[in-house]
């Protein structure tokens, strides 16, 4: 058997932890209450008692927020009150003996999509994960590119409209307070006479495609705005592909039609001509990302 990478992908309400081959395929995996309030230490205690009956060789951690990969220790988080300041990478080593890698979840999950949905071919990646928020993950020259503050590719807090939404981060007109589950919930509301229940993305992808007017003119303001903010990133950083990934991003053609129609209209063409814009089979990107994230930083 090859040797295998445990990966944990860390929310605000639960953890999926999962035991990952080289090629990316999650052999075993388990998910458990996040359990905030009992602090971080408590997490790494539970999360190790899991893991310490398989057999791996290194652990790596998505964590929602701002993280100091060289450390492991978590910087900012929105909804993990009390966990900053704390290092998880000298936490998990101490307890479990191998190496570990902490990473933003956004990081770790487009890095999981580079290596198995485009078998790191491209060397220019801009990647973008649609879901509860909007984050993003640069691989320049076939490395994750952090920036100077390990911020780098907050694709979901670039501004679209000065006086646009509020989006959760504080501010307004940013791309997720259009293009993240919450924007898109506000546009059903307004666009549409009624919307479904529950109102998830899935369900309005599929009344688009059963027809509704409304739910058809979400998507397109949804994709039209998600393809305005990549043609920002694309102008910038000339990126040979971008990579959507998330539960948003299962929307298919609906999202993606409207974003390429975006690109179409640019004037600089040769940029957009030659990126390909890809959104691959969804599946648990942010536990496969991290866990072979960490075979790369093994050693």
């Amino acid at each position: 058997m090859s040797e295998l990478s445990v990966g944990i992908d860390v929310g605000g309400t639960y953890a999926k932890i999962g035991l990952v081959n080289e090629k990316g395929d999650v052999l075993r995996s388990e998910q458990i209450p996040t359990d905030p309030s009992k602090g971080p230490a408590h997490f790494v205690r539970r999360a190790a008692a899991i893991v310490q009956a398989w057999k791996f060789k290194s652990v790596g951690l998505g964590l929602a927020g701002g993280v100091d990969a060289k450390t492991g220790t978590l910087l900012f988080v929105p909804n993990l009150k009390g966990w900053t300041g704390f290092s998880f990478k000298k936490a998990f080593e101490k307890s479990l003996g191998v190496t570990v890698i902490v990473d933003n979840d956004a990081n770790v999950a487009v890095w999981g999509g580079y290596v198995v949905a485009l078998k790191k071919k491209p060397r220019t990646v801009v990647g973008v994960t649609l879901g509860t928020g909007v984050g993003g993950g640069l691989i320049i020259d076939g490395r994750l590119h952090r920036g100077a503050t390990g911020s780098a590719g907050e694709i979901g807090h670039l501004t679209l409209e000065l006086d646009g939404p509020r989006c959760h981060c504080g501010r307004r007109g940013c791309l997720e307070a259009y293009a993240g589950t919450a924007g898109i919930q506000r546009l059903a509301r307004e666009f549409m006479r009624r919307p479904p229940s529950p109102l998830t993305p899935k369900a309005l992808a599929d009344a688009a495609l059963a027809g509704d007017r409304g739910a058809r003119r979400v998507w397109d303001t949804v994709g039209a705005r998600l393809g305005q903010g990549l043609a920002n990133v694309i102008l910038l950083l000339n990126p040979d592909a971008v990579l959507l990934l998330g539960g948003v991003a299962r929307a298919g053609g609906l999202v993606l039609d409207p974003a390429r129609r975006v690109f179409a209209a640019q004037p600089f063409r040769e940029p957009f001509e030659k990126v390909r814009v890809s959104a691959p089979a969804d599946r648990d990107w942010g536990v496969v990302g991290a866990a072979l994230l960490s075979r790369e930083r093994r050693g």
